[in-house]
């Protein structure tokens, strides 16, 4: 009688928005089940038709519904009973479901379904997606009650390991890898900028329309390219018209063919304000396209390396500006740090060394 396969739940809100964790949820959920798991998503309100990411008919799509939550009090407050609702629903689902190991990802996300169960933490791994002070000191103050219980903890960076260790022993780094891979740059000769991100605050795409006047000057024929979309585009759009460069962006939606945008670009731009390890760039790098990138408290900075991109301090729109130029206008340059991304991509970011210390993290959890 063969043993059976392994229960294996990934946990994620929303999977009906383009983004690094709902990638990285779809993605690791299917290797999982081409590893022979029984592999399930939950998320709230998202059925299987509306995901962005694909994910084979092996996985199971779970959704809790979303709570109606009263409209009476501070945004504040309306938005904190909302979570803990949403936390409630989905450790019911968890609960109902009894996965071997559960992989709750996002620190409001994780704080708000161990807060209401408790004892799901021994089959739990935590996996924040972002930089250890990303998030407001109550949940923080969650995080330190919580997750001393889980049975593991994965940190995206060297940079925060050690804080993660110092809640939770069993804490591991494993690096985010791109999916994307090529046997050469594509060096194109143009002079197209790319930008890829939700139109949120962190991503900082505000910032990179400020430095991007003096990219224009500089270089008339640039063309910036932003990919992506979210709450913030009209905002962005009307400060690109405000700056008198709306006729040198393009706003291109989301897509599956990513990869055709990164091999058109000449230069990779990240302006966030924080990350955890951006996927993003990573694919970037690991196309061979020469990046500058803020440096973020965690992320750009063991990505980047020094022959491979260019970082600059973190709110420095003027410095910003003068590393894109000078990428720019030294092809030279470009191709000395695309040959050197990629070679460092395949060294430190492997996407066969990502998949296999997950697959043996959630069967040790499962086990």
């Amino acid at each position: 009688m063969s043993a059976r396969a392994r229960r294996v739940m990934l946990v994620c809100e929303r999977l009906d928005i383009a983004g690094g964790v709902e990638r990285f949820v779809c993605e690791t959920a299917a290797d999982l089940a081409a590893a022979g798991m029984d592999v399930s998503v939950a998320t709230v309100d998202t059925p299987a038709m509306a995901l962005r990411y694909p994910l084979p008919p092996a996985v199971r799509v779970l959704t809790a519904d979303s709570p109606v939550v009263a409209s009476r009090g501070p945004r504040a407050w309306q938005l904190l009973r909302a979570q803990w609702r949403i936390g409630r629903r989905l450790a019911e689902l968890i609960r109902r479901e009894r996965p071997d190991a559960v992989v709750l990802n996002g620190l409001t996300t994780a704080c708000s379904v161990l807060l209401f169960g408790r004892d799901l933490a021994p089959h739990a791994i935590c996996c924040d997606h972002n930089h250890f002070f990303a998030r407001s000191r109550p949940w923080r103050w969650l995080r330190a009650l919580l997750y001393p219980r889980v049975a593991a903890v994965v940190s995206l960076t060297q940079a925060d390991a050690a804080r993660f260790s110092a809640l939770n022993p069993r804490t591991e780094v494993i690096y985010n890898a791109s999916a994307l891979r090529a046997d050469a740059p594509a060096l194109p000769s143009g002079a197209i900028v790319l930008a890829v991100g939700r139109h949120v605050a962190q991503k900082g795409l505000d910032r990179l329309l400020d430095a991007w006047p003096a990219v224009q000057a500089a270089v008339p024929a640039a063309l910036l390219r932003i990919v992506g979309d979210g709450p913030l585009q009209p905002a962005l759009r009307a400060q690109a018209e405000r700056l008198g460069i709306a006729e040198g962006v393009a706003w291109m939606p989301p897509t599956p063919v990513i990869e055709a945008e990164y091999r058109a670009a000449a230069v990779f731009v990240l302006p966030s304000r924080y990350e955890g390890m951006p996927l993003a760039l990573l694919e970037a790098q690991a196309l061979g396209v020469p990046s500058v990138a803020f440096a973020c408290p965690t992320g750009p900075a063991e990505i980047l390396g020094a022959d491979t991109g260019l970082l600059v301090p973190q709110d420095d729109v003027a410095a910003l500006s003068l590393a894109i130029i000078e990428l720019l206008q030294q092809r030279p340059l470009r191709e000395r740090f695309a040959h050197a991304a990629m070679a460092r991509s395949r060294e430190r970011f492997s996407p066969d060394e990502h998949r296999t210390r997950w697959r043996s993290l959630v069967t040790r959890v499962a086990s």
